[in-house]
């Protein structure tokens, strides 16, 4: 009769902590981001970047320094998933999560159209310049945005800029103020026209292998011809 009950009092405690473990397990939906980014957990690393929430706030990105079982990840694509969240058994290694992270679902995977302005570009046009260069070497003023570090870089003809983009969502771009070398040239008319353009876009356009940017009004501001 003892033994009996020992057993029965045993088996409700394993039902009780494998019921425990189902409940503590915690189910969110997030978003992981195109592109992976260099970080620093344990040790440097490229973290993926997520976010929680129904819409995508590109201020909100954070780094995830784990796994996720069952997600393969694929470069380029915006994800939306949900996943269960659970405590990590001990003992818990020195470089590992207290948590544990399963995929349930693949709720949307989507090209990122944002990353299509990442590339070495050509200026071919600014306002009524037609194919400007640089005034010392007289070779073509080449652009280089990168959409996953957020940053642009390039040559206005007498001096270098570079600065950040701001937004981007594969149609609008905001570009941050550049940082620029300080040379001063005899004509600064195309430095000046191409700085003027980068201010004022707002929006861009990609098609047979060129980049126009525009302004608020829909204003061609400045046109590139992708270089690779």
């Amino acid at each position: 009769m003892k033994l009996t009950l020992i057993f029965t009092l045993l088996s409700l405690l394993g039902l009780v902590n494998c019921t425990d473990s189902k409940e503590n397990a915690i189910v969110e939906t997030w978003w992981i981001n195109s592109a992976k980014f260099d970080c620093t957990g344990v040790a440097p690393m490229s973290c993926l970047q997520i976010q929680k929430g129904e819409i995508i706030d590109s201020e909100k990105w954070e780094f995830f320094y784990s796994t996720i079982e069952g997600f393969e990840y694929q470069p380029g694509h915006i994800y939306q998933i949900k996943l269960s969240i659970e405590d990590r058994p001990a003992p818990v290694p020195a470089d590992a999560s207290s948590k544990t992270f399963k995929l349930i679902e693949v709720i949307s995977k989507e090209v990122d159209k944002s990353l299509r302005i990442t590339n070495i570009w050509k200026v071919v046009e600014v306002g009524e310049i037609k194919n400007p260069v640089n005034f010392k070497s007289k070779e073509a003023l080449i652009f280089e945005f990168n959409a996953s570090a957020k940053t642009y870089f390039g040559d206005t003809g007498c001096n270098s800029i570079r600065g950040s983009i701001k937004e981007n969502d594969g149609e609008k771009l905001l570009l941050g103020p550049g940082a620029s070398t300080m040379m001063a040239c005899p004509d600064m008319s195309v430095e000046q026209a191409i700085g003027k353009a980068l201010i004022d876009c707002r929006k861009y356009m990609i098609e047979d292998n060129h980049l126009l940017l525009f302004n608020e009004e829909g204003k061609l501001l400045i046109k590139f011809m992708a270089v690779d």
